[in-house]
Formats: C-alpha cells, structure tokens, sequence
C-alpha cells in the first residue's frame, strides 16, 4: 500500500493550463511562495493553491490546503508526521485504525446535523430546507473530505457561487453554524475583514406589486382557483410555505362580520417559521370566493393542494407561467433571457412583500399591529417596508 505523503502546487501555468508540481522548499525548510517543479525546473506560478496528495489504492487523492505556504506546509508536515507514525506502529504490530475509522467525514456530519435540527421541537420546514441546501452544495462545490480540510478559500468560493443578496448572507450565517457543529472555529477560520465582506448585502428598495400587476395577474391565470390563489396570497401576506399548508379548517366566520384566517401549525404538513401562530383578518372580496370553494370541494382539506389534495410545489412555477401569459415579463432579467422565459421578478415572496407595505400604509405605520399579522420575528424586519411620509415628500419638495 503506498503511504507517501506529497505536498504539491496547482497552477495555471502560461500555455499549458492549469498543472500540477512538487513544491519546491528553501534550504532553512520554508516554502517557496508561488514556485513549483515542472519537468525538473522550477516554475514560477502565482495563480494557484497548494494541495497534498495522498492514494487510496494506485489512485492519488488531492487535499486541498489553500493559498497561504506556511498554513499548507504545517498541515502536510502534520499529516506526514502521522502518517510515519501508523507506519511504524503497524511495522511493530499494533492495530492501527484508518483516518476514514477513526474521524467523521464532513458528510457524515452533515447527515447528523440536519436530523438535530429535524428533531428540535418547532423547527420550521424551511429552516431545515436551507441547512439541507447549505450543507449539500457546500460539500458538492468545495469537495473537503474532512472537517480539517476546510479552508477559508473554500467558504469564499461557496458564497461566490450564490447571488449577493440577503439570501446568501442568511445561508453564509447558516454555514458558519454547520462548520461550528463540526468543531471548527469559524472566527478563526474566516478573517473579521473577509467575514465583514461575507455578510454584508446590498439592502434594496422593497419591490412591491401594483394593484394592476396583481389583477393582470388574476386574470391571466390558468384557472379560477388559480386566480384565487395569486389574491389570497396578495391579501393575507403569508410565506410561501404557509400557502401551501392552509387548510379548509383554517377559516374561520366566513358567514359573519369577522371573517378570520388562522395561520396554523399541522404536525402533516411541517411547521410554521419562528413557531408564530396568527390570526389574519380575511379581506371581505376572498370570503364569497372562500365559500365557494368549501361547498364545490367538501371532500379536500388544503386550500391550495394538488389534486391529489397534497401540498403544491409547483406553486412558484405556475407564477412564472402566469405572468409569461399575462405579458407580464421584465424582458430584462437572465430568467427571460433563459430558455424557459421565466421572469425573476415574479416571486410568491413578492405578495408578502406587497402585503406588508400596503398594510404599513393603511394603518399609519402601525408596526406592532402588522407585525402581528405578519408573523415577523422582530420590528426591524418589519421597518424596512415603511415608506415616507407625505410630509417628507413635501419637505424634499419645498427645499430645493
């Protein structure tokens, strides 16, 4: 079995692409920075990283060990020292465990970090839904086999992957998490300068439908049911999650003055996001629509289900698909200029969106009272929808 141990420099050399060398040390043991052997020559090589090769067989295995020479020469010295160190004690007869027997793999614990979150109690369903996403891609692009063989680079190459939006900041949060569970030090790992860029998003302008938008939308849609789903989404503001759980026992009153809408966990259909049940009050044009629908369909249980009366994941596409029809598309975003001319700026976020602004406005800025609407965790989530006041408009107006 071969155990050698190499230490090697991957870089795009000048007219040959991308290469891979012995590193070269200096005569006091340092690393040359930059500088592999290429043929029996030293080469210089700025744009590559440093990596150790090891075998599992005849076939050689690349660990990579990023772009700083003196973390990559520790770490191969560390893993060449144990490595003479089972040789020897295999050589005087002593059982000696394999690296891959004796520590987890980072899928392994991957696997257990998400069955710890599928257990805590009120765990929403898409919390665990963006760990599974988080742990599985990050595993997928950056390929460390151990917890040990993370690098900064390969955080940085992982959230270059993903658009710089909100979005990414949560899940890059949500990686430092998994690389905490793993017994890392993420503080240590990431720089405070890289971390600060890691985190840190473009804050845009809320992007709400029009009323026109929402009734073009209404009327191209593919059925009525479906024309009722883009309104209720629009008039109660729920996650998208949330649509697909509501179910016909979720309405309440719709024969009296107080028609209600209870946002409600169901063990069959997963948890609702920071474990906030609500009441919702249902807009007066959704209650005759409402009661329609519980008289045409008595034997169904969810609102919006499939045919099959299961939750419907389709509900984004079909969006897309409305909008396409309704003429609807930006024309401008890499979703119309893809091959299934899906718009991106149509998202069943967007009604949530739209619903909280609208709601903001009508009440005076009633935070607390569309916070409870809303099921937001905190008031600063809920601020950023507040648009100025008439009197501001006013003021910019008069001073200039």
């Amino acid at each position: 079995m071969n155990q050698t141990v190499t230490l090697v420099r991957y870089a795009a050399i000048e007219g040959k692409g991308w290469r891979r060398g012995a590193a070269v040390l200096t005569k006091n043991g340092r690393l040359k920075p930059d500088v592999m052997l290429l043929g029996g020559l030293e080469v210089h090589c700025s744009n590559g990283r440093y990596q150790m090769r090891k075998y599992q067989g005849r076939n050689p295995v690349y660990t990579e060990l990023g772009t700083d020479p003196t973390d990559a020469l520790n770490r191969f010295r560390a893993e060449e020292t144990k490595v003479k160190a089972r040789v020897v004690a295999v050589a005087a007869g002593l059982e000696v465990l394999s690296p891959d027997q004796s520590r987890k793999t980072l899928r392994q614990h991957a696997a257990a970090f998400l069955d710890m979150h599928r257990n805590l109690p009120h765990r929403s369903d898409d919390s665990v839904r963006v760990y599974t996403m988080v742990t599985s891609s990050f595993i997928r692009l950056c390929k460390p086999a151990f917890p040990e063989d993370v690098t900064k680079d390969d955080v940085i190459r992982w959230h270059g992957w993903m658009r710089k939006d909100r979005t990414a900041s949560d899940r890059y949060m949500a990686l430092r998490g998994f690389l905490r569970y793993c017994g890392l030090e993420p503080g240590r790992l990431i720089p405070k300068g890289s971390h600060k860029l890691l985190k840190t998003y473009t804050k845009k302008v809320v992007n709400a439908y029009t009323p026109e938008v929402v009734q073009k939308l209404i009327d191209a849609a593919t059925s009525e049911h479906r024309g009722l789903l883009w309104e209720f989404a629009y008039k109660t503001g729920l996650r998208d999650s949330e649509l697909k759980m509501v179910t016909r026992y979720d309405l309440h009153g719709l024969d009296t003055d107080d028609p209600i809408l209870h946002v409600k966990e169901r063990d069959e259909y997963g948890n609702i996001k920071d474990a906030e049940e609500r009441k919702i009050e249902l807009h007066p044009a959704l209650v005759p629509k409402l009661r329609k629908w519980l008289s045409e369909n008595p034997g169904k249980v969810l609102l919006f289900g499939t045919a099959n009366d299961k939750p419907d994941t389709k509900m984004l596409l079909a969006l897309k698909v409305t909008a396409r029809r309704a003429g609807l598309n930006c024309g401008r975003c890499s979703g119309c200029k893809g091959k299934r001319n899906e718009c991106g700026e149509f998202t069943l976020h967007r009604f949530r969106r739209t619903y909280t602004t609208r709601m903001l406005r009508a009440t005076g800025g009633d935070l607390r009272s569309v916070m409870a609407r809303t099921g937001h965790a905190d008031l600063a989530s809920v601020m950023r929808y507040l648009e100025p006041e008439a009197r501001i408009r006013e003021a910019v107006a008069a001073a200039f």
